[in-house]
C-alpha cells in the first residue's frame, strides 16, 4: 500500500515542477526571442516482481517471436518472452518493451529526440544483455532476431532478453521524476519595429556578446548605443564584431544580410553570428542570454541564415498550447491527490479501527 502512496505522491512533486516550467513560458509569451523550457520526465526503474510464498510451477518459454521494428538506426522490441534490462543512473530497469540505436560509442543505447525530431543517445542509458553487461557493436553491420539475439558476421555477439528467476512474475516501479529540462530552439515570428539598431536572425545562429563573465550568446536583437557609438545590449554588453565591439557611426548605418555594418556604401565591421550545433549543451543566464555548459566545448557550424534590420524576433511560446498543458498537468495532479487522499483515509482507519481490535 505504501509502495502506491510514494507513486501517487513523486507523480504530484513532478507535476508542481511541470507547473512552473509551463507558467514561466506563459509569463514570457511576449519576452522578445524568449526559448520556451519541456520537461522530460521518467519513471524510477522498473524492478523484477517476483513471488515469495510458494512457486511458480516450472513450464517451459514461449517460443513467441518478438515484434521488431527498425528505422535506419533505432530499433523498436517488445514481446512477452522475457525482459529488456537497462542500466539507468538508479540501478537496472526491466521492461518487455525498448527502443533504442546505436551510440556513438558504438554501444547500444536508449534516446531521446529534441524538437526537430532528431535522435540524441547522448544522455540514454545502455541496453544491458542476458548477463547484465553492455552490449556493444561497435561500426559493424547487426541484425536482431525475433529471439532477441544480435547477431553480426553471422555471429551471436549478445542476447538481450533476460529471463528473470522462475518465480519472477512481472515488474514494477515507484513513480515518476523529472529528468531534465530542455530549452525548445525553433524560432519565433519575425515582427517589424522599424528601428535601425533592432536585429533579427532568420534561421539557425546566436548574436556573441562580450561581458564581464566571459562570452554569452543571444538571439535578442534589441541592441542600442553608447556614449562611444557602439552596439550595446540593453544591460551594457558589447556586440561582438570581427575586431571585437562594434563602433558605427550613431544609427545612420546598413546592416546587410549576411551581417555586415555599412556606413557610406563602405562595410566597417562585421557582426559575430555563432552557429552553435550542440544547442543542448547550452545553459539559460537570464535575459535572454546562454553559456555553453563548463567543461563542454562549442560545436560551430556555417552560417546559413541571414539577419534582418529593423526587425525582432518574437517569442516561440503557443499561448493556446501552454494553457491546455497547464490544465492537463493541473487534472494529472489532482488525480494523485485523490489517491493520496484515499491511501491516508486507509492508513487511518488501519491504525484507528483495526488496531481497536
Amino acid at each position: 500500500m505504501l509502495r502506491g502512496l510514494y507513486t501517487a505522491v513523486s507523480a504530484m512533486k513532478t507535476s508542481e515542477k511541470k507547473i512552473d516550467i509551463v507558467t514561466n513560458n506563459i509569463a514570457n509569451v511576449n519576452t522578445t526571442s524568449f526559448k520556451k523550457n519541456m520537461v522530460i520526465t521518467e519513471t524510477f526503474p522498473e524492478i523484477l516482481l517476483s513471488k515469495i510464498n510458494g512457486e511458480i510451477l516450472a513450464a517451459p518459454f514461449t517460443n513467441r517471436p518478438l515484434t521488431i521494428i527498425q528505422e535506419n538506426n533505432v530499433f523498436h522490441l517488445s514481446g512477452d518472452i522475457g525482459f529488456f534490462a537497462v542500466d539507468s543512473p538508479m540501478g537496472k530497469s526491466f521492461s518487455r518493451d525498448i527502443r533504442f540505436t546505436v551510440a556513438d560509442d558504438g554501444y547500444l543505447k536508449t534516446f531521446s529526440k529534441n524538437v526537430d525530431r532528431e535522435v540524441n543517445a547522448t544522455t540514454g542509458n545502455y541496453v544491458l544483455d542476458s548477463n547484465g553487461q553492455r552490449v556493444f557493436v561497435g561500426e559493424e553491420l547487426f541484425q536482431i532476431n525475433e529471439s532477441g539475439q544480435v547477431v553480426s558476421n553471422g555471429q551471436v555477439i549478445s542476447s538481450l532478453i533476460n529471463r528473470g528467476t522462475r518465480n519472477t512474475i512481472g515488474t514494477i516501479n515507484s513513480g515518476q521524476r523529472l529528468n531534465r529540462i530542455l530549452t525548445d530552439f525553433s524560432q519565433g515570428t519575425i515582427e517589424q519595429t522599424g528601428n535601425s539598431l533592432d536585429f533579427a536572425i532568420t534561421g539557425s545562429g546566436f548574436f556573441k556578446v562580450l561581458t564581464p563573465h566571459g562570452e554569452m550568446y543571444t538571439r535578442n536583437g534589441n541592441f542600442t548605443l553608447n556614449n562611444n557609438a557602439e552596439i550595446i545590449t540593453t544591460e551594457g554588453y558589447f556586440l561582438a564584431g570581427k575586431y571585437g565591439s562594434i563602433i558605427s557611426d550613431g544609427a545612420n548605418f546598413q546592416l546587410s544580410e549576411d551581417g555586415r555594418i555599412i556606413v557610406g556604401g563602405e562595410a566597417i565591421d562585421q557582426i559575430e553570428i555563432v552557429n552553435i550545433e550542440n544547442v543542448q549543451d547550452l545553459r539559460k543566464q537570464g535575459e535572454g542570454y546562454f553559456r555553453i555548459e563548463e567543461n563542454v566545448e562549442l560545436q560551430l557550424g556555417e552560417f546559413t541564415g541571414n539577419i534582418t534590420q529593423g526587425a525582432l524576433e518574437s517569442s516561440n511560446v503557443n499561448t493556446i498550447k501552454e494553457m491546455v498543458e497547464l490544465i492537463n498537468i493541473h487534472r494529472t495532479f489532482e488525480s494523485n491527490q485523490k489517491v493520496v487522499r484515499a491511501y491516508d483515509e486507509m492508513l487511518q482507519k488501519a491504525v484507528n479501527d483495526i488496531g481497536r481490535i
